[in-house]
């Protein structure tokens, strides 16, 4: 669980380092669709609702209501989605748009009325239903209404005519063979009359025999006329089409063993005659009857398809919808600058952290200085004596407590502080902790061992002559160089003149002598030194010290640079105490420090001010 919370600490810290990062790229895209949608056309959606009933047109009888398969769960879903289809298709789409008069009003040189129409006319199923919605989005409301109710209004002209043109066919095809069976019965007749008037047969009353054999006979014509019907609609491997035939052979095995007895005075070729006339005769009444009933469907005009809800002309646009693409633009905002923020986190290689110190330089962390803002700069690099109970000074005593944990106790010690890069804050850092050692009663000397850019005897205002330099070149003793300040128990030596060959001089043998006379007078001598990867003065000296410390600034100083000063102080033979990370923003990973040094120093600064 405590793991689980530094991570989301860590995080979070991410964040708030990058947190500019996130408010630009959040700010950016909340704008940019803010500016995109108030400059976006105007949508709007009118829908026409459909109904499209499971049958198809009656063409050969009452029988064939629910054609076979569509109750099968795939003939149905195919069926809907060939006519959905069908609703979308460029022919009928074409008819609309010359019906509505869109070629003429079309201005898109790219694409026409068509190509148009397709993209904004939807067609959406409603579940669990036989309804489907005719959707359609344009600029115009009026239009938007007007495509809908003449796309649904073709859609079943459309889909008459079909039927029509179905009934047509058939009715055609039923008149041909109506024609062909009256000639075969008109045949069928004149030769059983010539048979007649050839034999002189007189019609006999027949037995029951021969009535039985009649009735079966118009069984066999009429399932014979229904053969016919079922071979314009059904191939022959069709079930009703092989069942019928079937059928049929019985009947012709029945006629044939009733006909072996020949009860009555007529000659079996008379019969034969007789048959063929009878089986002609019902064949030809029941196209007869078909035909009946095709002109009887194609003039009740039958459809299977008719509008619920005609579409209306819609009051507001659909699109732009500005509260969802700014709530969306809100949200991919914050998740994507997120992102954008962890990556740009990620790509860089700089010290940040105190977990940077310890995991990325594997150094010893001395401590953090937080960000200081604000007020007189000129008194920054005296906080400590100026400003005693603000959390700048907790946290250099808190490092000045590291520091004389980490070195011995019983004699004077010389100490280095340098940096990798410029301005990291050495300097401020040094004087700093020289006030908070002197805090404690030591005797602290503070020496400008940058004679490159020397800095504290700005801090100080005093003369910069008569310092470090001017010692090292043999020309004065240590007591000229040592100046007084405004602090008991705190000297400072300054840079002096600056030589021409700084790190020549400070490898001479009189640094040492510099040090070791020092050390008799005073506690701790604190040597504010050049950047290490700017020249070699640092390293030179680094080796004269008993130990060295590298500040960091926050944020500034890329991984490889220190690493490599790092290197080179430990190289230089002295000890390596740890480094300092300066300027660290609370959200950086030393927030609670900060926190309780603030709580601790307003807690003494109030009680001074109650005494």
């Amino acid at each position: 669980m405590i793991q689980a919370q530094l991570h989301l600490q860590d995080y979070m810290q991410t964040l708030l380092r990058r947190r500019w990062v996130v408010i630009t790229f959040f700010v950016v895209i909340v704008v940019s669709v803010l500016i995109g949608s108030l400059k976006q056309t105007p949508i709007y959606e009118s829908s026409a609702t459909i109904l499209i009933e499971r049958r198809t047109p009656q063409v050969l009888s009452m029988q064939e209501v629910v054609p076979m398969g569509l109750n099968d769960y795939h003939s149905y879903k195919e069926y809907y989605e060939t006519q959905y289809q069908l609703i979308k298709s460029r022919t009928l789409l074409k008819k609309v748009a010359d019906s509505l008069g869109l070629a003429r009003d079309n201005h898109d040189v790219e694409t026409g009325p068509v190509e148009r129409l397709m993209r904004s006319v939807d067609v959406i199923p409603v579940k669990k239903s036989q309804l489907v919605r005719i959707s359609v989005e344009d600029p115009d409301p009026v239009l938007a209404a007007g495509i809908a109710n003449t796309v649904a209004t073709e859609y079943i002209r459309q889909n008459l005519e079909r039927n029509i043109s179905v009934s047509g066919n058939a009715a055609e095809w039923l008149t041909r063979k109506i024609e062909e069976q009256r000639q075969k019965l008109k045949e069928a007749e004149l030769a059983l009359a010539k048979y007649r008037m050839q034999h002189n047969i007189n019609i006999l009353p027949q037995s029951g025999a021969q009535s039985a054999v009649e009735d079966i006979k118009a069984e066999y014509a009429r399932l014979q006329a229904l053969l016919a019907g079922y071979s314009q609609r059904y191939t022959d491997e069709h079930p009703k089409v092989i069942e019928i035939k079937a059928q049929i052979r019985s009947l012709r095995n029945k006629i044939d063993g009733l006909e072996g007895v020949d009860r009555g005075s007529t000659t079996m070729e008379f019969r034969v005659l007789e048959r063929e006339v009878q089986a002609n005769k019902h064949m030809y009444e029941s196209l007869l009857e078909r035909l009946k009933e095709i002109d009887l469907s194609s003039t009740l005009n039958v459809n299977n398809i008719s509008i619920i809800d005609s579409a209306q002309v819609p009051n507001r646009p659909v699109k732009p919808n500005i509260p969802l693409n700014m709530a969306l633009s809100v949200m991919a905002g914050l998740v994507m600058g997120a992102g954008l923020g962890f990556f740009v986190d990620y790509l860089d290689t700089t010290i940040k952290s105190p977990q940077d110190v310890k995991d990325i330089l594997e150094s010893y962390f001395l401590g953090s200085i937080p960000k200081i803002t604000g007020g007189d700069k000129a008194k920054r690099d005296r906080l400590v004596h100026l400003q005693p109970n603000s959390p700048i000074s907790e946290a250099y005593r808190a490092i000045r407590t590291e520091i004389l944990h980490l070195m011995p106790k019983d004699r004077s010690l010389a100490i280095l502080v340098t940096s990798a890069e410029p301005k990291a804050g050495k300097t401020i850092t040094t004087t700093n902790l020289a006030l908070a050692l002197c805090q404690m009663g030591n005797k602290v000397l503070m020496v400008d061992g940058d004679l490159r850019k020397p800095q504290i005897h700005k801090i100080f205002n005093v003369d910069r002559m008569q310092g470090f330099s001017d010692y090292l070149k043999g020309k004065i003793s240590l007591p000229l160089t040592i100046k007084d300040t405004d602090v008991d128990n705190f000297k400072i030596v300054t840079s002096g003149k600056v030589p021409s060959n700084p790190a020549e001089i400070i490898s001479s043998a009189r640094a040492e002598e510099f040090i070791r006379e020092a050390k008799q007078r005073f506690d701790y001598i604190l040597f504010d030194s050049s950047p290490v990867a700017s020249v070699s003065d640092a390293v030179i000296l680094a080796a004269k010290v008993d130990a060295s410390i590298q500040v960091v600034r926050s944020g500034n100083a890329p991984v490889p640079v220190v690493s490599r000063v790092k290197e080179k102080l430990a190289n230089a033979g002295t000890k390596f105490l740890g480094v300092i990370l300066n300027d660290l923003k609370t959200y950086h990973g030393d927030y609670y420090s900060y926190k309780y040094y603030r709580y601790y120093g307003e807690g003494v600064r109030d009680r001074s001010l109650v005494r």
